[in-house]
């Protein structure tokens, strides 16, 4: 599992000056099929086409999501 940093306005009115940050641990990351939210995602161990959502924000809030290593 990695770790990553997401960066996010709390609502799509706000301004950069109010994000806030979320560290999550997660296999990825991806845009959703509609394509109106970013989810980040575990994978079963028994089944790796079975993803587990744990963490989603609205598209057009993130700011930035950077994946933390070391």
């Amino acid at each position: 599992m990695k770790k990553y940093r997401v960066m996010y306005r709390p609502n799509k009115w706000s301004s950069e000056l109010s994000a806030q940050t979320e560290e999550v641990y997660a296999d990825g990351w991806r845009v959703d099929s509609e394509g109106d939210r970013v989810v980040l995602f575990t994978q079963s161990t028994f089944d790796a086409e079975i993803e587990n959502e744990i963490f989603d924000v609205p598209k057009a809030q993130i700011l930035r999501i950077q994946e933390i290593t070391g």
